[in-house]
């Protein structure tokens, strides 16, 4: 019905729309209505300021709000980090070593495509597009740089790829 409401809004009036989705409950099913309503009218080109109502924390929503609007292509100023949903040749932990990749590049302000990818048997081609990312091996991984040669690393991978990202914005 809010998406409804909006788009009938947007094309009657001239007036700027503020979006949000009333009541989306509890974090996870709460992000997943917010993004759902929230994305779908941004990628139709509606809403000029948007709200994400979540039960709990405030802050999760403004980090909710900045995750959607990301999604949405409207904002380009963080590190985005990229992942493969791991097989049978993934060789290092992809969802940790994500995880911290992402928690201590959150200052960072700059476009930047960061890929952590289980293998070196697909990882880098899956993540070309990327500026630079990680592939797991048998003993350490194979650090890409767009390019670059890719190099063989061994060591605390996360740390690894985070110093890296630092070197490349500083």
């Amino acid at each position: 019905m809010t998406v409804e409401a909006c788009r009938l809004a947007a094309h009657r009036t001239e007036y700027p729309q503020h979006i949000g989705v009333t009541e989306a409950g509890t974090y996870a099913d709460g992000i997943v209505k917010s993004s759902m309503g929230i994305g779908a009218l941004l990628l139709d080109g509606i809403g000029d300021t948007i709200r994400v109502s979540l039960t709990g924390d405030p802050v999760r929503e403004i980090e909710a709000g900045l995750s959607i609007l990301r999604a949405a292509g409207l904002r380009r100023d963080y590190v985005e980090v990229v992942s493969c949903p791991t097989c049978g040749r993934t060789a290092i932990c992809v969802e940790e070593i994500a995880s911290r990749v992402r928690e201590a590049t959150k200052d960072i302000r700059k476009p930047i495509k960061v890929a952590v990818m289980g293998c070196v048997v697909n990882g880098p081609g899956e993540a070309r597009e990327a500026d630079l990312g990680i592939a797991g091996g048998k003993d350490g991984g194979a650090l890409f740089i767009k390019g670059q040669p890719p190099r063989t690393v061994r060591g605390d991978l996360a740390q690894i790829l985070i110093d890296e990202i630092r070197r490349i914005v500083s």
